[in-house]
């Protein structure tokens, strides 16, 4: 999951939202300047840039709660639905923090007694402000982080595509004078040999120039888990498993033979027999 903030992805996303919140800015002056109380052009300007300025700061941490939700949910909007209390909590505590940093800033910044009339005149429609503001943020951040999702499981449908490919069918054995042709449905399983691997089949075991990092990578992980550093084995070929340390298991195969699992190697096979 990419949980690097979209405004801070691209520079020039940067420019369009600071171009955005000063858009916003100029035009709440005019309306305050034209409706304020008995307050100027110049500190309508003040106030509009300030405030906007906070909000728009504020706001930006707001991704990080609707990225991780979406991560959760395959559902449009889901996020809205499910967990709106949380959402309005942090509307809250968001919009207040605005205001009372808002507010005492401004009565630092302009002592004029005129605005200060203005500013506690202001706080009603501030606040109704401060919602339609969140909604649309909420709004946007929702609708990006599901298309970022959707994004990112293409992304890893098409190298699981690929990948599948790539994937071996068959291993070819030269063996003095003969080629061996076995088919990786054969393999009971395979183990390191120093710079070789060993592939045990019903047909006995036979010797390649190959790496069991090769191996993993190429063989189809439906059918094929590394179960160790020196194991890989064909989950079709096994009949039990067996816990026999703290995190140690034996693995036991069609063929009679046991071969020995991590933990970590455990992990994966069970969640591949599932």
């Amino acid at each position: 999951m990419n949980d690097l903030h979209p405004i801070f992805r691209d520079f020039r996303v940067r420019i369009s939202y600071l171009a955005l919140w000063f858009s916003v800015s100029i035009i709440q002056a005019i309306l305050n300047s034209l409706f304020g109380y008995r307050i100027g052009l110049g500190m309508a300007c003040v106030d509009a840039l300030i405030f906007n300025a906070l909000f728009a700061i504020g706001i930006l941490p707001l991704w990080y709660p609707i990225r991780f939700h979406a991560s959760k949910s395959s559902r449009s909007f889901t996020i809205l639905s499910s967990t709106l209390l949380p959402y309005m909590l942090l509307a809250g505590i968001l919009i207040t923090g605005w205001l009372s940093a808002g507010n005492h800033l401004m009565q630092w910044l302009i002592p004029h007694p005129d605005y200060h009339t203005f500013l506690h005149f202001s706080t009603g429609w501030r606040i109704l402000q401060g919602i339609f503001l969140y909604v649309i943020a909420l709004l946007c951040y929702t609708r990006y982080a599901h298309i970022m999702e959707l994004t990112e499981n293409i992304t890893t449908l098409k190298r699981t595509i690929e990948r599948q490919k790539g994937e071996m069918t068959r291993i070819t054995i030269r063996d003095r004078q003969k080629i061996h042709i076995i088919d990786i449905q054969e393999i009971d399983y395979i183990e390191a040999y120093g710079d070789y691997i060993q592939l045990h089949t019903a047909k006995g075991t036979f010797l390649k120039e190959l790496t069991m990092k090769y191996l993993e990578e190429h063989l189809p992980s439906a059918h094929f888990v590394r179960i160790h550093r020196s194991y890989i084995v064909n989950i079709q070929q096994i009949t039990k498993i067996e816990r026999y340390e703290k995190e140690r298991f034996h693995i036991h195969l069609h063929s009679g033979k046991a071969i020995k699992a991590s933990e970590s190697g455990y992990k994966l096979l069970r969640e591949a027999i599932r």
